[in-house]
């Protein structure tokens, strides 16, 4: 039985690169055993698969090459057991990452689904939503968020780098404002009297919460300066349906920059809420 072999066999055996195994050997975890004194061709001995088989084991799930090291040298029953101990660890720490990513992409699929579902059927439907976990950007007087609104975004960058809170970044559906509803009465543009972020994770602090209750929602498409004559068709229509107005209406980025870059793809769900007339 054949009992040394080149680099380029043991590479083909074991389904590696010749370049992995130059790696392996120039960080001295895994050398050629033998050198011939005449071609000073080096070989590995069959005996030494065992090491490079625990090495790609080791890999493959996620070991570094300290940690290889480390294995290699002092193989112990105990010394084993900790080091994959330490690995579930970490390996479990991430799945729970992993599925918290998974929970934040799948509500931005949703999001944007109905985005586009609204864009294809925008109807005034009536809509109860429970409370709403939320944390104010902005909560003071009513404001134009076409002048004030790269001040507002810089002064939160700010303070959340000033708090030493993680940035994860803002996304199509993380953002909402309460209108000043004399404004939409009035000439000049629609302001604002609150910014706020939407808490999508529920392990967040509640600072604050939009009351639950009934609301009346309808998409307005198209760039936000235009927000306006969509607020006129749907205050008309309350009036038709025996409805009127309970508080500041809201507004839902749904459609955004973070996910067009066309303005008049935009779509802003405006949700009024609303009781019903006796």
């Amino acid at each position: 039985m054949k009992q040394r072999f080149r680099v380029g066999e043991v590479a083909k055996l074991f389904q590696l690169s010749a370049s992995t195994l130059r790696y392996y050997d120039e960080v001295g975890i895994f050398q050629p055993k033998f050198t011939d004194p005449d071609s000073r061709y080096r070989y590995y001995s069959i005996e030494q698969f065992f090491v490079l088989d625990t090495i790609i084991f080791l890999k493959k799930n996620g070991f570094t090459i300290n940690d290889i090291k480390q294995q290699l040298k002092q193989r112990t029953p105990e010394n084993t057991k900790d080091l994959l101990e330490r690995k579930l660890e970490e390996v479990e720490e991430e799945r729970e990452r992993l599925k918290k990513v998974s929970e934040k992409i799948q509500s931005k699929i949703a999001t944007i689904e109905e985005g586009l579902s609204l864009r294809v059927n925008p109807s005034l439907v009536y809509r109860w939503f429970t409370e709403r976990a939320i944390d104010y950007i902005y909560n003071d007087e009513p404001i134009d968020l076409g002048i004030e609104s790269d001040a507002l975004y810089l002064k939160d960058l700010e303070d959340l780098s000033l708090a030493g809170v993680d940035y994860d970044g803002f996304f199509t559906g993380d953002f909402g404002t309460i209108v000043d509803i004399d404004s939409l009465t009035k000439e000049g543009p629609v302001k604002y009297r609150a910014v706020f972020e939407l808490l999508h994770n529920m392990e967040a602090i509640e600072t604050s919460s939009l009351n639950a209750g009934l609301y009346a929602c309808y998409p307005h498409l198209g760039p936000y300066e235009k927000i306006k004559t969509s607020y006129s068709f749907v205050l008309k229509q309350l009036e038709h349906d025996g409805y009127f107005v309970a508080g500041d209406p809201l507004e839902i980025a749904m459609l955004d920059e973070s996910v067009t870059q066309d303005k008049t793809a935009y779509i802003t769900l405006i949700q009024i809420p609303v009781n019903k007339k006796d």
